[in-house]
């Protein structure tokens, strides 16, 4: 079932529609849905509808020193949101106990398609 689109106007965000999918928990590996279903690694929701993102674990450089994958996230990886509609104003990218900045390719891709995106750690 698709989220019905809102007239213009204001709306209550806090106001939860038990029908509209939501993160009731965040999880050390992933999210756990008010639905009952458990969603492992990076997530996003769209539509009323979660998908699990192909996004690779954080892993040591050629010095040792663990890279977050979010810093040398391809671009690829968010062209997801070309054929979204309709297309997020905002995302939220949560980057595990510590903010961790996108990767500058990553962040020119989203802001070229009008995305503004805001870094959180979860």
């Amino acid at each position: 079932m698709k989220a019905p689109l809102l007239d213009a106007g204001i709306a209550n965000m806090f106001q939860v529609d038990e029908n509209m999918i939501s993160i009731a928990e965040n999880l050390p590996t992933g999210f756990r849905l008010n639905n009952g279903n458990t969603v492992y690694g990076p997530l996003l929701i769209v539509n009323n509808e979660a998908f699990a993102l192909k996004i690779p674990p954080p892993k040591p450089d050629a010095n040792g020193k663990v890279v977050n994958p979010m810093f040398i996230l391809d671009p690829k990886a968010l062209e997801v949101f070309d054929v979204v509609t309709p297309k997020p104003e905002l995302i939220i990218v949560g980057s595990g106990t510590r903010i961790c900045p996108l990767s500058p390719v990553a962040m020119k891709y989203l802001t070229s398609i009008g995305i503004k995106v805001e870094l959180s750690s979860t």
